[in-house]
């Protein structure tokens, strides 16, 4: 994790029983578009020298052709499952914890089964249990196109947002032709959305803000063009108050990653909040990043409160409001060698970045399969 004095990252008893298996699918969950690719190319590579160095059959050559068919699609359907078992399955996830009372973590971009790509089975308490697992304080619900999340999020919040992981209000919508996130709830949107309440109408936003004065808070995803980026102003007031500096979807990770200077200079040109996000839709238990706020006495504020005075703080604070935590891992930065030396790299890396108790785990592991290995081989022989 890109560090911190006052920021630990913390791993349950029951991950590090398991880590060698858990500490995998992390790993493979912070890899960007790109590095996907090159290590499913290095598997099949590494799959196909194998099968070439295996004795010939002396069947025909079709039963022979047939027969490594059948193995490669097995082998296949293994890593697929291996894969999807990483995505779906519950499992102890790496949080953080922080030393300081007056900050807390807060997600940005999450969502539940009202998105349509969300996984059908990850409603509001789903939603919730990951963000407490991960460490987050607060988690903001932003579905595509609606608030029906945090209508049934919010009856279950805390009557304090300290005393439990809190979800707030948002939705993700479109606006300048891009989707885009924005805070608060459904009523303080809802005169500047069209009918079918996807697009926000930068005239009509602007409208409302002349005539209440209360600041609409957009903060502007990953994937997306940087040219598209206006900032907020009373002049534009349809413009971002924030943009993703880390985005937990491999192709969110991708730009984030090969284009990180550029989001810099720019959030500090417009004197935009930095914020991460996990982009959650329900798959995976892997924290890529926490933003991180000083937000003196929230813990004993009610949500609603607490909401009005993160929205204040971005606002007032723009570029100093947020501080992003992120989870380390290698990135090939465009280089064409690095990309294809993923899988090795990745596996350097992450071996050097365990923990004492994950070496442990890693230890113990490693001699009980080895001594399983050589009991079988002696029974085989036997």
């Amino acid at each position: 994790m890109t560090g911190a004095p006052f920021a630990i990252l913390v791993q349950p008893w029951a991950y590090l029983l398991v880590a060698p298996l858990f500490g995998v699918w992390d790993a493979l969950s912070l890899l960007t578009l790109s590095q996907h690719y090159a290590v499913l190319a290095t598997l099949a590579a590494i799959y196909a020298s194998i099968r070439m160095r295996a004795p010939r059959s002396p069947r025909p050559l079709p039963v022979r052709v047939g027969q490594e068919g059948l193995r490669a699609l097995g082998a296949l359907v293994a890593l697929l499952g291996f894969l999807a078992a990483g995505a779906v399955l519950p499992r102890p996830m790496t949080s953080i914890q922080l030393a300081d009372s007056d900050l807390l973590t807060i997600d940005f971009h999450s969502h539940t089964a009202y998105s349509h790509d969300g996984w059908e089975a990850f409603d509001v308490t789903r939603n919730r249990a990951w963000h407490e697992a991960g460490g987050f304080d607060v988690g903001y619900l932003t579905d595509h196109y609606t608030w029906r999340g945090f209508d049934d999020a919010e009856p279950q919040n805390p009557p304090r947002a300290g005393e439990g992981t809190t979800l707030l209000s948002g939705a993700e919508i479109r606006i300048h032709g891009r989707p885009t996130n924005i805070l608060g709830d459904e009523a303080r949107y809802r005169f500047a959305l069209d009918t079918e309440g996807v697009q926000l109408d930068p005239d009509s936003v602007a409208a409302g803000y002349a005539r209440n004065g209360r600041r609409p808070t957009l903060l502007y995803t990953m994937p997306g063009s940087l040219d598209q980026v206006r900032a907020f102003s009373d002049e534009l007031p349809s413009g971002m108050i924030g943009i993703e500096l880390n985005d937990g979807s491999p192709r969110g990770l991708e730009q984030v990653k090969s284009e990180r200077a550029e989001i810099i200079a720019l959030a500090d040109s417009m004197d935009l909040a930095l914020i991460g996000a996990a982009n959650l839709h329900g798959w995976g238990r892997t924290v890529a990043s926490w933003s991180v706020m000083r937000i003196p006495g929230w813990r004993q504020m009610a949500p609603a409160v607490l909401a009005d005075v993160i929205e204040d703080e971005l606002h007032a604070s723009r570029r100093s409001a947020v501080l992003v935590l992120e989870r380390r891992m290698p990135y090939h930065g465009g280089s064409t060698l690095k990309t294809v030396l993923t899988l090795p790299w990745l596996a350097w890396e992450y071996l050097r970045m365990l923990s004492w108790p994950e070496r442990i785990s890693w230890l113990i592991w490693t001699i009980a399969l080895a001594s399983l290995s050589s009991a079988w081989k002696a029974r085989r022989a036997h």
